[in-house]
């Protein structure tokens, strides 16, 4: 078996996703325009993902987990579609063989990825878990985040020899050197630079 592993944010997808949650929450009155411009403040402004991630998290508080997967799953099945990055899919459809297996691996909150592969037709994904306690979110992550190394850290049970990796973003070095075939999608300056010094593929 082949595996191959995908990004989500700015690789299968042209945007960010918790920009995206963030719109849907608004708009579903989960959370108020006093804090939907709080939580705009730290995604873009707050440069430690630790912080970032751990301060995002407190948005899906009190949140049913039963009522934030219809949610997620309305918005993503009916708007994904128009925010898919087109070349990246259809790398990805081309590795949809009964020889190889996807996996989504991302930095995003588990709501997301669960629908988001569901959505690409991939077969598995590691995300950010989030604490749930009696059916509804806690606010706080559970267990780490799911980044940099400790992404290649989760994908232990994986085989790596002949696999293949596609990612945008710098951090996602330590994933791409495990893999054997090396991905870059819009990649940013500083993974551009390293793919470019290790001739790495580079989609654009």
């Amino acid at each position: 078996m082949t595996y191959v592993f995908f990004d989500l944010d700015k690789t299968l997808i042209t945007k960010n996703s918790y920009e995206i949650v963030l719109n849907v929450l608004r708009r579903r009155r989960i959370i108020s325009i006093f804090k939907f411009f709080y939580y705009k403040f730290i995604l873009f402004f707050t440069r430690n993902i630790d912080k970032k991630m751990k301060t995002l998290a407190h948005v899906f508080k009190g949140v049913e987990v039963i009522r934030l997967d219809k949610i997620m799953k309305a918005f993503i099945f009916t708007e994904f579609d128009s925010i898919k990055n087109i070349k990246a899919v259809e790398e990805l459809e081309k590795h949809n063989t009964h020889n190889k297996k996807v996996v989504l691996v991302t930095t995003s909150f588990e709501p997301i990825a669960k629908f988001a592969a569901r959505f690409f037709h991939i077969h598995d994904y590691v995300a950010t878990k989030l604490e749930v306690i009696n059916g509804k979110y806690t606010g706080k992550i559970s267990g780490k985040i799911n980044y940099k190394d400790e992404k290649v850290l989760r994908l232990e049970k994986y085989n790596f020899n002949g696999s293949f990796a596609y990612s945008d973003h710098n951090s996602d070095i330590p994933l791409l050197k495990k893999a054997t075939y090396r991905y870059t999608v819009n990649p940013n300056k500083k993974l551009r630079m390293y793919a470019k010094n290790h001739g790495w593929f580079i989609i654009e």
